[in-house]
Order: C-alpha cells, then sequence, then structure tokens
C-alpha cells in the first residue's frame, strides 16, 4: 500500500511539473468530512480533510488537473459498548484515514458578483486504512472474553469523484472560495462526502 501510494503522488506531481508552462493552478483545502453509515461505520464523527489541487485550464470553459485527498475520521461501534471483557471496558473507537489520488475534468461556471465557479467529474484511486478493536478469548465459564486486540484493515478500490467549488478573486494571482464533494465507489453509491475551503495561486 505504501509502494502505491508514492508512485501514485510521484505521478501526481509530474503531471503538474507538465503543465507548468500552461497556466497551472494550485489549491489547497481544507475542511470537513464525512463517511457514509451503510460501509459499516457505526455513528461516525465529523473528520477533517486536506486536499491539494493542481489543475490548468486548456479551453475558456473547460479545466481538468489532479488532486491528492487525504481524510481522517473516527467512528463508535455502539453496537458493542456491551461487550464483556474481564479487564476494563471494550474500546468501541474507530479510526479511518483514506489517501484519494484522482484526475478531474471541470467545467466553468460564471457567476455573479464576480465569482467564478467549477463543476467536474473524475476519476482515481483511494486507499483506506481502517483501525478498530475487537474481542479475543471468549471464557465460556466467566461468560466474557479475556481481552481484546487491535486490527488493521487496508482496503484499494476505484473512485469517481464529483466535484463544485466557488471562488472569489483576491488580486491577480490569489482566489479563495469554498469546495464540496463527494467520492462514489465502483457501484456508484456515495462512500464519502466534504466541504470547506480552499485558497488557490495561479502560476
Amino acid at each position: 500500500m505504501r509502494n502505491r501510494a508514492i508512485l501514485l503522488l510521484g505521478l501526481f506531481i509530474a503531471t503538474g511539473q507538465a503543465v507548468c508552462a500552461q497556466g497551472l493552478e494550485s489549491r489547497l483545502g481544507l475542511g470537513y468530512f464525512h463517511l457514509n453509515r451503510e460501509y459499516g461505520y457505526e455513528r461516525p464523527a465529523v473528520g477533517w480533510y486536506v486536499s491539494l489541487d493542481l489543475r490548468y485550464d486548456y479551453t475558456p470553459e473547460w479545466a481538468m488537473g489532479t488532486v491528492f485527498t487525504r481524510s481522517s475520521n473516527v467512528y463508535y461501534r455502539e453496537s458493542l459498548a456491551d461487550t464483556p471483557v474481564l479487564i476494563g471496558n471494550f474500546p468501541t473507537r474507530g479510526e479511518v484515514n483514506s489517501d484519494h489520488f484522482y484526475f478531474v475534468f471541470r467545467r466553468k461556471i460564471p457567476f455573479p458578483l464576480g465569482l467564478k465557479g467549477q463543476i467536474g467529474l473524475g476519476l482515481g484511486l483511494a486507499m483506506h486504512g481502517n483501525r478498530f478493536y475487537q474481542p479475543i478469548l471468549f471464557d465460556e465459564e466467566l461468560g466474557a472474553y479475556r481481552g481484546f486486540n487491535l486490527v488493521e484493515q487496508y482496503e484499494t478500490g476505484l473512485i469517481f469523484p464529483g466535484q463544485i467549488s466557488v471562488q472569489k478573486a483576491l488580486g491577480t494571482r490569489w482566489h479563495l472560495g469554498l469546495q464540496a464533494g463527494v467520492f462514489l465507489d465502483s457501484q456508484v453509491r456515495i462512500r464519502s462526502s466534504f466541504w470547506g475551503p480552499e485558497l488557490s495561486y495561479r502560476l
């Protein structure tokens, strides 16, 4: 998993270097990240994400680029809160950390008051790391588990991101705005969503 992440990050940087001469714009985003409960995350807490976006305009109406997003969420397995263990209480806290690498085509949308918008769809790869606890060694005489251990599960799969953003120029190069989006899985189901501010700089 680590080797794949390094390879994809290298491709991401190489793509940015290749389009630098064509009006490259870099964007940094930070905000809230939500998990879909249908994936087995009981009572997920609102998490966070940070994204780095390298894009450029290849026509007056269209833009494209590559994005790297790192997200982190905590969730609680409340259905296991009453699991009997001999020492202490069973920890129900779990954590999901994900890396998303994807390519997005965007359509530019003009807005009033000098705002500039974009809406886009793309294709990419996501790597999810899920950490949680599970009970072990059930003692039938005492009717409780003797302990628990930490489980780490990793998953890699295709994602189809959808994004929308609105920005306001702060000068000739700097822009400030908001972005929001979703990540769909290979079955076109919403796996997660995000929204937050972004700051961009046009080279």
